[in-house]
């Protein structure tokens, strides 16, 4: 944690909003904590339904990406509404959106009941990484909000996703789901509360160069429908459907059950193996964050995170029985390269006004909430319905998974090559 005010202190030194910056991104950063257990923990989650409750892979496909279709369909109004009425107001309230579904999942025993209450906590936390970055757009300099975001999601969100893996797993073996998800709910909506009260949109409302205009409904709509029709930023579009979908279908469900189902790990030791691609995820967004103003670039720091991935995903697609000691290394890396959406974003703003990068993130989170939801599924069927006998058949599943989502990163990152390019510092400056 001193690490963290280090960071924070290090951005913003010597400006009157420094001890407003530190609350507000502690806060969020213990908030980010309880929201990753549940956007991390689906490798977990699927084991635990699949072992303890029998259900097939195709059902814990659509429980578990429920909540990021979900996630989908909440981020273009939502994009509206932070514009319109900040971070502040439309957290605290989606959070209780996201508590009713923490409680229906706690005490859900059917399938219908676990998607219905993942759909809940995936609309009420699906803009939660969307708030962060615009409170750093508000709070910090426009050259440094990448490293800001990334310090926060990178430490907090490393933490959460660490509890989402061997801590989950043991919990939900010693206590079962309603316990374990009942506290996440009382956790959230204590924090609710906190934000609504702790939480200020920007240093100073009078400030000059934090604006708030307040646009009419038609105005914003048609301020969406600029941002999301911009030739400029469909490259980037493209690349977002990819920001979160090839780690969250293979770190964050599906390396769970391969670990178990190919190499015949129980659900303790694949959960230690996801514990350290969580912990490589994260040191990954502390990687990225600072990337961008060392290499004066945004588009090549995405494309070269892009390569990392592939180079790890083409050998346990291409090459069968793979030893594990081979295995895990590949998808630690695998993880350290996926979480390049601080860069990404920064580039998209790159593109757009301050009073619309609400509704550009909401653009780049719905095509990646949406491809997590179909690749989720997708392995989901592919995992079930590769044709063959045994132990064989199994493997060839979730090698055919791999390459799916090699394949998606190979055509969205092409696309993404023909996008110009915005520098962090302009030609000449050091």
């Amino acid at each position: 944690m001193a690490l963290f005010f280090r960071r924070i202190s290090a951005l913003r030194s010597g400006e009157r909003a420094a001890s407003g910056l530190y609350r507000i991104m502690l806060l969020m950063g213990l908030y980010l904590v309880v929201v990753q257990i549940n956007r991390s923990g689906g490798a977990v989650m699927a084991s635990e339904l699949m072992s303890s409750r029998g259900y097939r892979p195709t059902e814990v496909g659509a429980i578990m990406g429920s909540m990021f279709l979900a996630s989908a369909v909440v981020q273009l109004p939502a994009g509206v509404l932070y514009d319109r009425h900040g971070p502040r107001v439309m957290l605290s309230a989606m959070n209780l959106i996201a508590v009713i579904g923490l409680i229906l999942f706690a005490f859900a025993a059917s399938v219908p009941g676990l998607t219905l209450g993942r759909s809940l906590i995936g609309l009420g936390h699906g803009t939660v990484i969307a708030g962060i970055y615009l409170l750093a757009v508000a709070w910090v300099p426009v050259d440094r909000v990448a490293t800001v975001t990334a310090t926060v999601i990178g430490m907090a969100g490393g933490l959460g996703a660490l509890l989402s893996t061997t801590p989950l797993a043991l919990t939900l073996g010693q206590f079962g789901f309603t316990p374990t998800f009942a506290i996440l709910a009382i956790l959230t909506l204590t924090f609710s509360v906190a934000i609504f009260l702790m939480v200020r949109d920007q240093p100073d409302s009078r400030d000059p160069r934090h604006p708030r205009t307040v646009e009419s409904i038609r105005q914003s709509l048609h301020g969406l429908w600029e941002v999301a029709s911009d030739r400029d930023l469909l490259p980037i579009y493209i690349m977002g459907s990819c920001f979160t979908a090839p780690f969250l279908t293979i770190g964050g469900l599906w390396a769970g059950p391969y670990l178990r189902d190919v190499y015949a790990l129980d659900n303790t030791q694949s959960s230690f193996v996801l514990l350290v691609m969580m912990l490589a995820l994260y040191l990954g967004y502390m990687a990225y964050g600072p990337m961008d103003r060392i290499f004066n670039s945004r588009k090549w720091v995405v494309l070269g995170g892009v390569a990392g991935m592939l180079l790890c995903l083409l050998p346990l697609a291409l090459v069968s029985e793979l030893p594990l000691i081979v295995v895990v290394p590949l998808l630690v890396v695998f993880a350290f390269c996926s979480p390049f959406f601080v860069t990404l974003a920064a580039h998209c703003r790159g593109f757009v006004p301050v009073n619309r990068v609400g509704r550009a993130i909401a653009c780049i989170n719905l095509m990646g909430l949406v491809n997590v939801f179909v690749l989720q599924a997708l392995a989901g069927v592919l995992v079930e319905g590769v044709t063959g006998t045994g132990a064989e058949a199994t493997a060839n599943g979730y090698r055919s998974v791999f390459a799916m989502v090699a394949v998606v990163l190979i055509v969205t990152g092409s696309v993404y090559t023909r996008v110009r390019d915005v520098p962090v510092r302009a030609a000449g400056d050091t």
